[in-house]
């Protein structure tokens, strides 16, 4: 509830409290003037809104009202734009599907639904339906399965049919077929993926069944449903196809063994598969890859590609099933991959020397050598083994030559990244291998290769390339960016050409401020049809640029008010077909002024026709998507004060209508505001932050105010934000418990994030104090990870805030850079010198840096009530971290509470009770310290272990 409140402070009265509390050393180690009064000047460049109406008085929210508040997942439009389906999510878990009619006030619900698709003829809508959490848990707790069912909605007659026990389903490509797996039974074992399966006649409204079927996938343009069968024995394994149509089934495949990898050549009537094969003097099992042309005949022709007599194909190398094989979109080519495995020990004595061998150069059992020559560091290995167990080599089959047993490997390198170009005849290399040492700590490249699938010659084309946008649309170019600049192969020509020099302003992000030598790219749209062209971001526009270099052309004008235009992929392309950017038809752009947090949509008639504004509002607006066979199209609006809602249009998008509706209890309740306050850091950068109100705002009254920080913030202005316990830092839940709550962006100086980030908070709380009504004496600091640290570095640098909380801060940078991120596995030294530690360089090399932005090497002039939080097993941010600082604060004898959750992650969230606790303790030290609530022991003067365990016993037993 709100706190206290005193009568709002005057311009000269906030200025004169702020800017004494600034402590910065005279010269910075660059040698530049700091002065407190520069700081305290930002405030008169401040550009902020006038004083906020208070609202009126309804019922303020309390935290037993959390359950009941929704989370709008995305969108389904049925075919022809008559239905919408939006998954629920509730606070409370108690989810549902909500099923619209687009054009009516009626909706359908179903409890725990989810997954929704429409058949293609949009007469019908299937989902899956779920369990409460309490549910599920019950059945655990029993030894029950838990499975889900399956939904089926007659759009047309409102009949819905559920079926029990399915796991998955598919409509066939006309709709008119529906299959549903089953779950395998439960005393089968792990091993055993064969299950029922029906399907069903949505218009004969009859069943056909099959038993033990792993697999399954329709044909993309007939009523052909192909299967894999996965028995107890293998004898009854196999391949077959089901003719949904005349109720015929065929068999395809019946050699004993293990069938997968089901896939279809797109549109056509072309299907492969992969039969496993053992072998007792090879370790894992080989594939030999089935293959079937013309199967809608009836008499379809069959291949098969066999390690065992195919030409020249090595018994060292197998064929894997975790790559699915794939078809060309010519019938000529198959690609499936392969990697190399190792031969069975032939015998007992040379499988003793081999182990003997491996004791002594790897040490007895239990022990992991790490050695500096490691490109990928020991942790990195172990968290990736299984992806590097998978890595292959891509492998053409050439079915159109006589024989069966033609192959070309493409790739030459595991490290090395082939893909296949649209067409099948030729491939892109993409090999890092010749950069191994240098991605150890900086930027990944590679060189560029271009492949002839059918020979498996290679020509390197570019080397180096750090940003690579992939292939044109239709398989003739290969772009990529460096020094600033697009370049364009021709694998026709065999030239490359610089296309992006006669683009007047820069297609990088410049000010992009991590320590990189070359700047991202803004991206590209695509490529129209013909690869004609390629369509180009700058920061504002769009460019259509031939991949010759020989025309430019700016398709917007969003420089002239600063509005980012983004292109919108409406199209829908058949299997088979290329991703094009149409030149006739009518285009959409997605809007976004960064400075007004306003979206919309404008809509060109063609691709180069001017884009007239169709939508422009100071909310949130996203997810723009069009039904497939009619010009109905749907998007997203929100802000802060309205929740996420899905509206219908027509081709102009202003007419929309609202189709549903999220929590309209809202209304119910006092509720926040946003704004946004623009600001100048201490070196006169214009910056802006986002600026919340709490329910009931009073403008003759102040407030206490919560700062959270993180990078850059300001367009959760116009967010939702759904109030729980399950987040610590929740801005609804602090605008509900009385706080006005600000959201400063960041930006960062080479080699000194730490001070960067104070030279940007100190002047935007300054700003937020001069838009709202903030008590200055009772302002509060908070963030996490990134948020934590420089949470942590401010409060060693200023006395402006009241007190701070920190969550996973790192707190000296020297040893976080010589740490592991255990998440991932690899070094922070890469972190700390190219992404976001933004220093450049290792700490040997400017150590002053390291030390002067490092919050532990400040702790004797932390005066500032501290809260830190982390869990033991935090794989971002070493727990040590946190060590490190509360050790050097006892001694220096600084106020901190450390809160240490045993067996938690980063984020404090893998159990509900240590996160819900977690953010019942932030807001415990807020309302202490920020509106005078006495405090807890534990606040106070900390609680003995003993005591802590004798309550936590007595906590459990109260559950």
């Amino acid at each position: 509830m709100p706190g206290t409140v005193s009568p709002a402070p005057s311009l000269q009265s906030t200025t004169a409290r702020i800017c004494p509390s600034i402590r910065r050393p005279t010269m910075s180690r660059f040698g530049a003037l700091r002065l407190p009064l520069a700081v305290c000047l930002a405030v008169l460049l401040t550009i902020a809104s006038g004083p906020a109406r208070a609202q009126p008085a309804d019922a303020p929210l309390d935290e037993a009202d959390y359950g009941q508040w929704e989370r709008l997942g995305g969108a389904t439009l049925s075919p022809e734009g008559t239905w919408m389906a939006t998954p629920i999510r509730r606070v409370n878990g108690n989810h549902e599907l909500r099923i619209h009619h687009t054009r009516r006030d009626t909706t359908r619900t179903v409890a725990f639904g989810r997954s929704p698709a429409f058949s293609a003829d949009g007469q019908w809508l299937a989902y899956s339906i779920g369990m409460s959490e309490e549910r599920r848990k019950k059945r655990r707790k029993q030894e029950k399965p838990v499975r889900r069912r399956l939904g089926l909605l007659n759009l047309a007659t409102g009949d819905t049919t559920v079926v029990p026990a399915v796991s998955g389903f598919a409509f066939s490509d006309g709709g008119r077929y529906l299959a549903m797996r089953r779950y395998p039974p439960q005393e089968a074992p792990d091993d055993l993926r064969g299950a029922d399966l029906l399907v069903r006649d949505l218009e004969a409204e009859t069943y056909t069944s099959f038993g033990n079927v792993a697999d399954m996938a329709w044909q993309h343009e007939a009523p052909h449903l192909a299967l894999t069968i996965d028995g107890r024995t293998e004898t009854g394994n196999g391949v077959r196809l089901y003719d949904a149509a005349t109720g015929r089934l065929q068999t395809l495949a019946s050699t004993p063994g293990d069938y997968t990898g089901l896939s279809w050549r797109p549109a056509e009537d072309d299907l492969a598969a992969l039969r496993a094969r053992d072998s007792d003097d090879w370790q894992h099992e080989t594939h030999v890859v089935l293959a079937w042309t013309g199967v809608n005949d009836g008499a379809p022709e069959r291949r098969q590609f066999d390690p065992a007599t195919a030409g020249a194909f090595p018994d060292s190398l197998r064929i894997v099933d975790h790559r699915t094989p794939a078809w060309a979109t010519e019938r000529e080519r198959l690609f499936f991959g392969v990697q190399k495995r190792e031969a069975v020990a032939p015998d007992t004595a040379q499988a003793d020397s081999a182990a003997a061998d491996s004791l002594e150069d790897y040490g007895p059992a239990g022990v992991k050598v790490w050695h500096t020559s490691d490109v990928e560091i020991i942790p990195r290995q172990e968290v990736q083994a299984e992806q590097d167990r998978e890595d292959n080599y891509l492998t053409a089959w050439h079915l159109g030559r006589s024989g069966e047993a033609h192959w070309t490997r493409l790739g030459t390198e595991l490290t090395e990244d082939v893909q296949v170009l649209h067409g099948g005849a030729r491939a892109v290399g993409l090999d890092q291998t010749p950069y191994r040492e240098e991605r150890m700590f900086g930027p990944v490249y590679h060189d560029l290769y271009a492949i002839d699938v059918a020979t498996g010659e290679r020509e390197q084309v570019a080397e180096k390339v750090q940003f690579f946008e992939g292939p044109s649309a239709n398989g003739r170019y290969l772009l990529w960016l460096k020094n600033d600049q697009y370049h364009a192969y021709d694998l026709q020509q065999e030239t490359t050409n610089t296309i992006t020099a006669d683009v007047p302003v820069p297609v990088v992000d410049v000010d992009d401020d991590h320590t990189v030598e070359q700047k991202p790219p803004f991206g590209i749209a695509g490529w129209t049809a013909g690869d004609r062209s390629v369509l180009v971001y700058s920061e504002y526009d769009v460019w259509r640029i031939a991949p010759d270099g020989s025309s430019t052309e700016r398709l917007t004008t969003g420089r002239a008010d600063s509005v980012r235009h983004r292109y919108v992929d409406l199209t829908d392309e058949a299997p088979g077909e290329a991703d094009v950017i149409p030149r006739n038809e009518p285009i959409y752009w997605d809007l976004y002024d960064e400075w007004t947090e306003e979206h919309g949509y404008a809509r060109a008639s063609a691709l180069t026709d001017t884009p007239e504004r169709m939508v422009w509002k100071p909310k949130m607006m996203t997810g723009l998507t069009k039904a497939d066979s009619a010009d109905v199209y749907a998007y997203r609006v929100e802000d802060f004060e309205d929740s996420p809602d899905y509206f219908r249009a027509g081709p102009q998008l202003a007419d929309a209508r609202q189709v549903t509706s999220t929590n309209p209890f809202q209304d119910d309740y006092a509720w926040g505001r946003s704004d946004l306050v623009a600001f100048r850091n201490a070196n006169g950068k214009k910056l802006q932050g986002a600026l919340f109100y709490p329910a009931d705002y009073d403008p003759d009254k102040t407030y206490p105010m919560i700062t959270y920080i993180y990078e850059t913030r300001s367009p959760q202005a116009r967010s939702y934000v759904v109030p729980t316990r399950e987040h610590p830092y929740n801005t609804t839940t602090f605008t509900q418990e009385g706080y006005i709550v600000f959201q400063p962006d960041i930006t960062y100086r080479p080699r000194d994030p730490g001070n960067s980030a104070v030279d940007a908070i100190v002047p935007g709380v300054q700003a937020a104090a001069e838009a709202a009504a903030v008590d200055t004496s009772r302002i509060g600091l908070v963030g996490h990870s990134w948020g934590g640290y420089q949470t942590t570095f401010t409060a060693t640098q200023t006395d402006l805030f009241a007190t701070a909380v920190a969550g996973a801060p790192l707190t000296n940078m020297v040893s976080m850079y010589n740490s592991i991120y255990w998440r991932s596995g690899g070094t922070d030294a890469r972190i700390f010198e190219i992404s976001q530690g933004r220093m450049g360089v290792p700490p040997w090399e400017d150590m002053d840096a390291y030390v002067a932005n490092s919050p532990l090497h400040h702790i004797e002039s932390l005066n500032t009530p501290f809260l830190m939080a982390f869990g033991t097993d935090d794989g971002a941010v070493e727990f040590n971290q946190g060590v490190e600082f509360y050790n050097a604060a006892r001694r220096a004898d600084k106020e901190l509470a450390f809160l240490v959750y045993d067996g938690e992650n980063h984020g404090i969230s893998r159990k509900e009770k240590n996160t819900v606790d977690y953010r019942n303790r932030v807001l415990e030290w807020f309302d202490h310290y920020l509106k005078g609530d006495e405090g807890p022991a534990w606040i106070q003067d900390g609680v003995p272990f003993l005591e802590q365990v004798e309550r936590q016993e007595e906590a459990a037993v109260s559950r």
